[in-house]
């Protein structure tokens, strides 16, 4: 697989709640979007904690809380503003 930046996210996480809000759900969801890095973009969502809890294990990420970004270099962002900006950066955001 190529170069992939994944983003983790929570239903009900107020942090994860800041980035939908700026998220470009229509480029997430057409398989063919790329950021400005070339890279794909995949959103991975949970629907309570404990699906969190183990969706950030099998990823190799236990220990995290959502929302996690790892970024197709392996950097892996947690700060709201910091996923917020590289979404911005990437053309991944609406605003």
């Amino acid at each position: 697989m190529g170069m992939v930046d994944r983003l983790f996210i929570e239903k009900g996480c107020p942090n994860c709640g800041a980035i939908r809000g700026v998220l470009n759900m229509e480029a997430v969801e057409r398989d063919e979007f790329r950021g400005k890095d070339g890279q794909e973009f995949l959103v991975y969502s949970a629907l309570s904690n404990t699906a969190s809890i183990e969706l950030l294990a099998k990823f190799g990420l236990a220990g995290q809380s959502m929302p996690v970004l790892v970024k197709a270099s392996g950097d892996i962002e947690a700060r709201p503003n910091f996923i917020i900006a590289h979404l911005r950066q990437q053309g991944m955001a609406v605003a």
